[in-house]
């Protein structure tokens, strides 16, 4: 493996770390749709209201 092959793989897997970092700090994996939009909505719309001194992370 030559030096330019070495640099691409790891241009490539410091994007794909920054990616998964990015996505957790936003919220990313926790309650997400997967694909099924209906459920989103049906959860939604069944959702309550948050207390008016919770903190949500």
């Amino acid at each position: 493996m030559d030096l330019a092959s070495f640099l691409v793989l790891l241009a490539v897997f410091a994007a794909l770390a920054v990616a998964i970092v990015f996505i957790g700090n936003h919220g990313g994996w926790q309650g997400g749709c997967g694909g099924n939009c209906a459920a989103c909505r049906r959860r939604c719309a069944d959702a309550k209201p948050d207390e008016p001194g919770e903190r949500k992370e």
